[in-house]
């Protein structure tokens, strides 16, 4: 397809972005779209992994420092989890709509990478913390640090929505490659050979060189 019908599908203010970062040339804006279509492809094992493992560690710690599976329930009516137990709500809101049951296991698929993150926050540092810095069993003590945790978090989400509202990854900084390390680094603290069993699906660096070789 050429450049107009794309733009056509894709809109021009969208491919429009990749055309002013190569100075008009068309060709290679398209091959930067078509690039950063892959990339973003490329990203979904190291995603995946990341926080299935990590609401799966925060669901086994938190289940044992309340002593219940559905440890969420004991935060009803506290303030400091008001925003916490409004994504709940709406998480049990979509169960009921679809007819599915509330079982832990629905209702952690339903929360967001954002409420995961969230539990790193400042305001849960005396009360989450020393239960939840176990998630990361192999993370360095000198590391294992709730801010340090919370920044990786954080950027792995923003960079999360990046790739699944299709966004540009050509040109982040720190670079796509380099944010990737962060999320495996992540996934390492919580278990080597999960970061192990990863590489063998792991397809973004050599996307990343491919992309960088042809620029």
């Amino acid at each position: 397809m050429n450049w107009n019908d794309l733009e056509r599908h894709f809109s021009a203010a969208r491919l429009g972005r990749y055309r002013v970062a190569r100075g008009g040339d068309a060709a290679k804006a398209l091959a930067d779209y078509a690039g950063n279509v892959l990339l973003s492809e490329g990203m979904l094992p190291m995603l995946n992994v990341l926080e299935i493992a990590l609401r799966n560690g925060i669901h086994t710690r938190l289940s044992a420092h309340y002593g219940r599976a559905d440890w969420w329930e004991a935060w009803v009516g506290h303030s400091v989890f008001s925003w916490q137990n409004k994504e709940i709500a709406q998480a049990k809101a979509k169960l009921v709509r679809r007819c599915e049951p509330q079982t832990p296991d629905k209702l952690l698929a339903e929360l967001t990478l954002g409420f995961w993150s969230s539990l790193f926050n400042t305001q849960f540092q005396p009360v989450l913390w020393k239960d939840l810095r176990l998630v990361f069993a192999r993370c360095p003590k000198s590391q294992r640090q709730r801010h340090t945790i919370s920044t990786a978090l954080n950027q792995i989400r923003d960079l999360r929505n990046r790739v699944f509202h299709h966004e540009p990854l050509l040109w982040l900084t720190p670079t796509l490659l380099e944010q990737h390390r962060v999320g495996v680094e992540v996934i390492h603290w919580i278990d080597p050979q999960l970061e192990q069993w990863l590489v063998q699906y792991d397809r973004l660096p050599a996307i990343w060189a491919e992309w960088q070789a042809a620029a």
